[in-house]
């Protein structure tokens, strides 16, 4: 029986460790395409959504838009703003607090959120 206990609780915790991770693109300089963007400054992106999933977001995710679909977050702010583009992008996906605190009750299902912030610019 203890054996039993130990093993499901060594289980438990290697589920737990491995259910959220963190991961940010950005660069030194700003830059996340090859070209220089120029233009006139119309706005900012600033969208944070969150997610669910199991295991790994790259495994199950549940609901249509994802870390991976960002464009659909972009184009409704570009047509907005009247923008052509984004300087100075900034994707970053990973947990919150309360995702995690939601992620570790219910190991299985998995609670996540992208952001996504940036200039809008005007060619």
């Amino acid at each position: 029986m203890r054996r039993t206990t130990i093993m499901i609780l060594l289980a438990l915790a290697a589920v737990l460790l491995l259910s959220g991770c963190m991961t940010q693109f950005a660069t030194q300089n700003g830059k996340l395409a090859y070209a220089e963007i120029a233009g006139t400054p119309v706005g900012e992106v600033d969208v944070e959504e969150g997610f669910l999933y199991i295991i790994h977001p790259e495994l199950i995710m549940f609901g249509e838009k994802g870390w991976e679909m960002i464009d659909q977050d972009i184009e409704p702010v570009l047509t907005a703003l009247g923008g052509d583009a984004v300087r100075d992008l900034k994707l970053s996906y990973g947990f919150t607090t309360i995702d995690y605190i939601l992620s570790a009750f219910i190991p299985l299902v998995s609670w996540g959120t992208y952001t996504i912030e940036g200039e809008v610019v005007r060619r």
